[in-house]
């Protein structure tokens, strides 16, 4: 119980509320009467808060708390309460964990077996145009509170955001980025760049954007109803190293969900830029400097320059940044650098504030990205990783290359690992493919249990092998030969014996035209230092499966007539012919449906000219007799007038 009621004592620090009269009631009866604000008089002097248990020596930030309250109430000054520190907080949040647990547990049992009727019923309640209840969304076991489901989900109270223990879980997570990079390079990073999701906004609380802003160098300040509403420039002394400048760039949906946040964040950037009197350093105020010479070598007015030197938050207008189909059809470029440009256009709307909000910026984002050091990425999900999700290589690699494109150096990658809520930590991208790698890819066993999923889980293995070329375009330090070497001794020797050729051909012939496809552009490209031996291998098997199943057509397979040629090079005669032979019977094939859809749409658009060209001609004898009939009222209501 002691434990229990220290606790409660240090969530009530760290988030004040109002107490309840049975909660008064039950705090007073475990730590003593005559409670007042939360802190037991007596003659002698101090004591305890009230649920700190009466044992041992009153804690130091007990004592500092009392003495901030006492000095306030005699200046008659609101008290600047000295911060609970880590340790009790992460004690307070994992007993509160284990008592709601053990409480509840019975109940999440039964709301579970329950859940399946309850959404029958709500779905056809719905359909009937009934009220259906609403219930936060997220995972239940990261948040009890979604069940029972069949209700209706809401995400999150962006006002509130970030959360108190997002807040406290994005520093430590700045704090553990800043000193990775200090500890390799001896110095802090002047810029450092995030990606913000939808997804993890809504399951953590705004952590990320907790980051943002504690690396600018402000905290959150809250409302009555624990909404942040405003920001406080951390002193510098406080701080104790630069205030490290940011740039983010936001997916669709987190612009959609939390603009507000958004231009919390560009006043956050504004506000540091104009701090003074920063004895440790201030990079952002620096770095908008910078953007501001930036674009006025750009050619924008100084008015201008100046006004969108503290943009530091761009996006697409859609829901994506739209490089996957160029970097996954290698004959389209040549330079990574194309690849580069093609992210700026589709990345460049800014979301600052009213003035630049959702309007295009190309050369803004190109000028915030100088100087970024580091690129992060969150990651809040045990379902995909950085091979197995497209999305990661897309957002965090295409600026992960642009930023090399604009810089000429390579920067550092981390990943927010947000997937143990009792144990966040930063986790280097490299070291998260080498784990995933293992564990998945490379891994007998999960292939075992995946070969079990049928067609699906071939092209499971199928997509996690082409976002493997996607890391090796967009940052090649990530992805070695070795990786490539073992995707060969498991998918083109089946090194484990688990018959990985006959699950292709019963299940999904595609996916291994499309992975041997993908080894072979890799290859091509230069990315892999394959030997003529492997190549050889390849090329065979991936025409062997061409040739018994038909081209699978993906674009890696169909699309791309360098790689073909590049196969036709490594294959004897026969295989060569049997090759050509099918590519050729397909592209007639694709030419054929491309020119018949061509015709069916000029009927289609020819159709309505047509109709409407005849319901004129129909029409016209109406409208003659109508102008007839017009005429002769006129010439009557003149006749009328020269009468009179």
């Amino acid at each position: 119980m002691e434990d229990v009621m220290r606790a409660k004592a240090t969530e009530m620090a760290v988030s004040p509320r109002q107490l309840s009269m049975s909660e008064m009631m039950a705090m007073a009866s475990e730590a003593g009467n005559n409670i007042s604000e939360g802190v037991k008089k007596s003659e002698g002097g101090m004591k305890m808060p009230a649920g700190i248990p009466k044992v041992g020596k009153m804690p130091d930030w007990v004592k500092k708390r009392i003495e901030a309250r006492k000095k306030a109430e005699a200046e008659g000054k609101k008290a600047e309460m000295p911060e609970v520190p880590a340790e009790e907080k992460e004690f307070a949040q994992a007993v509160g964990e284990i008592e709601r647990t053990a409480e509840n547990i019975q109940q999440y049992v039964q709301e579970l077996r329950e859940s399946p009727e309850r959404e029958m019923r709500s779905l056809l309640n719905a359909l009937n145009g009934g009220f259906i209840a609403p219930s936060p969304g997220g995972d239940a076991v990261r948040n009890p509170n979604t069940l029972p489901t069949g209700r209706n989900l809401f995400g999150i109270n962006a006002e509130a955001t970030p959360g108190v223990r997002a807040w406290d879980e994005g520093k430590a997570l700045a704090k553990s980025t800043l000193d990775r990079y200090y500890r390799k390079h001896g110095e802090y990073p002047r810029k450092v760049s995030y990606t913000f999701w939808a997804g993890e906004f809504i399951e953590t609380e705004g952590a990320t954007l907790a980051q943002a802003l504690y690396m600018l160098g402000v905290a959150p300040v809250r409302d009555g109803m624990n909404r942040v509403t405003d920001l406080r420039l951390i002193p510098s002394a406080e701080l104790g190293r630069p205030r490290i400048d940011v740039v983010v760039q936001t997916s669709g949906q987190l612009r959609d969900v939390a603009a507000s946040r958004l231009e919390l964040l560009t006043k956050a950037v504004k506000m540091v830029a104009q701090s003074e009197n920063d004895t440790c350093g201030n990079y952002v105020s620096e770095g908008t400097v910078e953007s501001e010479r930036i674009l006025l070598e750009k050619g924008f007015s100084p008015k201008e320059a100046r006004e969108l030197s503290t943009v530091r938050v761009f996006g697409g207008a859609g829901y994506g940044t739209g490089i996957t189909g160029l970097v996954e059809k290698g004959d389209a470029w040549e330079k990574e650098s194309e690849i580069a440009a093609r992210y700026l256009v589709n990345m460049g709307m800014m979301y600052s504030d009213g003035k630049a909000w959702g309007k295009y910026g190309k050369e803004v984002f190109e000028a915030a990205l100088h100087d970024a050091d580091v690129v992060v990425q969150p990651r809040q999900s045990n379902t995909w990783g950085a091979l197995s999700l497209d999305h990661v290589y897309e957002f965090m690699g295409g600026l992960n290359l642009t930023i090399r494109q604009i810089t000429g150096k390579d920067p550092e990658t981390y990943l927010s690992d947000y997937r143990n809520r009792n144990h966040m930590r930063v986790q280097d991208l490299k070291e998260a493919i080498g784990v995933e790698g293992r564990t998945t890819l490379f891994n007998p066993e999960y292939i075992r249990e995946k070969m079990k999923g049928g067609a699906s889980s071939a092209a499971l293995f199928g997509e996690t092998i082409r976002n493997t070329f996607g890391w090796n375009v967009m940052k090649p330090s990530v992805i070695g030969n070795d990786i490539w070497d073992r995707i060969y001794q498991v998918y083109v020797k089946d090194e484990f014996n688990l018959g990985i050729h006959r699950f292709f051909e019963a299940e999904n012939p595609a996916a291994l035209q499309e992975i041997t496809a993908v080894m072979l552009e890799t290859a091509r490209k230069g990315y892999w230092k394959a030997t003529e031996e492997q190549l050889r291998e390849i090329s065979g098997l991936h025409v062997r499966f061409i040739s018994e199943h038909g081209p699978a057509c993906s674009g890696f397979v169909c699309d791309n007539q360098k790689l073909q040629k590049f196969v036709i090079s490594h294959i004897s005669e026969n295989g060569r012919e049997v090759y050509q032979k099918q590519l050729d019977r397909t592209r007639e094939v694709q030419t054929e449906h491309r020119q018949n859809a061509v015709v069916l749409k000029k009927e289609v658009s020819y159709q309505p000219a047509q109709e409407n060209r005849n319901t004129l001609i129909g029409l016209k004898p109406v409208f003659t007799g109508m102008l007839i009939v017009g005429i002769l009222l006129v010439l009557v209501v003149i006749w009328r007038r020269k009468k009179r």
